[in-house]
């Protein structure tokens, strides 16, 4: 388990970019580290917060810009 990839391997996660032995890499240290776990699931909950604060309004209009 090499901790040092957490950060990296979180970041191709959150990106959808992890390979299957990525996935195994970071499936590994998730289940031996609770503090990996906890990292884990802070930085998921902000990539969400982000992703929410800027999905497309539905007035179907998302290229104009109001003050």
């Amino acid at each position: 388990m090499n901790i040092d990839k957490l950060p990296h391997l979180l970041g191709l996660y959150l990106d959808e970019g992890l390979n299957s032995t990525s996935k195994q890499e970071l499936e590994e240290i998730l289940i031996k580290s609770p503090s990996a776990r906890k990292t884990f699931w802070q930085h998921a909950n902000i990539h969400a917060m982000l992703r929410q604060l800027h999905r497309p309004t539905s007035t179907g209009d998302t290229h104009r810009f109001t003050a």
